[in-house]
């Protein structure tokens, strides 16, 4: 916003007209000058402070947060705040005693002039809500605020929108005034109600799916899988359910004691089709069940200004700071810690100086259909992938019976299906799922709901033909211009 000022000055024209003496006229000039709201805030507060009789010469603060999610002006936090000070026998450093809004200066009276603008948050209290969300809070208005310590000094700080020139859009700013030398218990003061927003934010958390970088569709997808979706081999399934003991309070101290961040690193290899992503899936809905977080992290669309290495690393030290057991999910993990400009901060991430300590457990679950891609500085080092569980090809007919049980439902009939299950054998799960559902389609086109041992190896044999043609690259191939013959299909000589 400008502020317009008045300048009276005195404009010295010449009016130069023929065999005339040089005249002069003194008319009045208005002049512009822009002044910014940040200067106009700024020179608000300081006469705020004097007209309370605060003590001393104010020192002036931007905000240490960004200003759109600026704690300081969060009421909740504030009142929360408050009253676990009258709760306490000894007052921390940085104690809030009491809080009030306060109105807008006269000088600064367009400027955040009423608590409007109060947007919904996330249960974290930094990111805005979405639709179809759950446990939203109201956000932080705009506005003055007057605190008052426990220790008996008064602030006063204003959140308001800023000037710029930016295209993002609306900027906001936070602007205290706090007395020369209460630096140190300002940020006391921060950081005890950082300490609640986080307290509130791991309650809200509990038992949640949070999508990074994907669709928050995906959400429900996770929450309706469960272990009856998955089929594996009883001794795979048990390795990758005994990675579960990272949430444990006995593995927990086990960390603790060898000075060892509490993160687990899980890799399930694998072929495409083997059901890495449903066993993720299913872990994922049972760990919600159990009242843990689950971070499920996406790869980012082209052309965002991000990377995959960074939504996995923000995910990792999230879960550090949530302190609540966490799974954090990850397909293609290959993708992940493939740029070679990132190859350091994976590492350190992984497993050195940059590791976060979740002091809760979290347990990274991460696929991999090409684990020969992965650098072997991660894939082959003990502490940046803990363990590496193959899913593989089912080899084994009480395996491949349990899918066909699986995939054909009540159609299942052991005497018409077991003899199929040798000639399915080498197969990933997906397979058999495709090979049941073509043979019930077949079943139907013959005008049969029964599906037969030759509707399954009529789908089984169709299914593996498509592929072995897919797979003759010349067949695609566009013929050469001899081989279609001369100019109007006529050949040429």
């Amino acid at each position: 916003m400008e502020s317009l000022e008045r300048i009276h000055s005195i404009n010295h024209e010449l009016l130069t007209a023929p065999h005339e003496d040089l005249s002069t006229s003194t008319p009045e000039i208005i002049r512009h000058v822009r002044v910014f709201r940040q200067e106009i805030v700024v020179a608000a507060l300081h006469r705020l402070w004097h007209e309370l009789e605060l003590d001393g010469e104010p020192l002036l603060l931007d905000s240490l947060s960004r200003a759109s999610i600026a704690i300081e002006h969060h009421p909740l936090l504030l009142d929360k705040l408050v009253a676990s000070g009258k709760r306490r026998k000894r007052m921390p450093f940085g104690q809030l005693e009491s809080w009030r809004s306060i109105e807008a200066p006269p000088e600064a009276s367009a400027i955040a002039a009423n608590r409007s603008g109060v947007p919904l948050l996330q249960p974290d209290l930094l990111r805005h809500a979405k639709a179809g969300q759950r446990g939203a809070q109201p956000g932080i208005p705009y506005g003055w605020i007057c605190y008052t310590f426990a220790s008996g000094w008064s602030a006063l700080s204003v959140r308001f929108c800023a000037d710029s020139n930016s295209e993002d859009g609306i900027v906001i700013a936070v602007i205290s005034a706090i007395p020369s030398g209460r630096q140190d218990e300002w940020l006391a003061f921060l950081e005890l109600m950082d300490e609640l927003r986080k307290n509130i934010a791991s309650r809200a958390r509990r038992g949640s799916v949070e999508i990074i970088g994907g669709d928050d569709k995906l959400v429900d997808v996770i929450k309706r899988t469960s272990f009856d979706d998955v089929v594996l081999a009883p001794e795979t399934l048990a390795q990758v359910t005994a990675q579960r003991q990272i949430f444990s309070a006995e593995m927990l101290k086990r960390y603790a004691a060898l000075r060892v961040p509490r993160l687990r690193k899980v890799l399930l290899i694998g072929p495409p089709g083997t059901g890495k992503t449903t066993l993720l899936k299913a872990e994922g809905a049972r760990h919600v069940k159990q009242g843990g977080l689950v971070l499920y992290v996406c790869a980012p669309q082209k052309g965002r200004n991000t990377s995959s290495w960074q939504h996995l690393s923000y995910a990792l030290h999230n879960a550090a700071e949530g302190k609540i057991p966490t799974l954090v999910l990850v397909e293609d993990f290959e993708m992940f810690v493939s740029d070679a400009h990132e190859m350091q901060l994976v590492l350190n991430v992984l497993d050195g100086v940059a590791t976060p300590d979740n002091p809760a457990g979290t347990l990274l679950l991460a696929t991999s259909n090409d684990p020969e891609s992965i650098d072997p500085r991660i894939r082959d080092r003990p502490g940046r992938v803990d363990m590496l569980i193959e899913i593989g090809l089912v080899e084994d007919e009480v395996l491949a019976l349990r899918f066909l049980k699986r995939f054909l439902g009540t159609a299942y009939r052991e005497d018409e299906h077991t003899q199929i299950a040798p000639q399915l054998l080498g197969q990933p799960g997906s397979h058999f799922r495709e090979v049941c559902i073509a043979a019930a389609i077949h079943s139907l086109e013959e005008k049969r709901t029964e599906v037969l041992y030759a509707d399954l190896l009529w789908a089984h044999e169709t299914i593996l033909n498509g592929r072995a043609l897919a797979s003759q690259v010349e067949r695609f191939d566009p013929p050469t211009a001899r081989k279609r013959g001369g100019f109007f299909g006529k050949n040429r000589a």
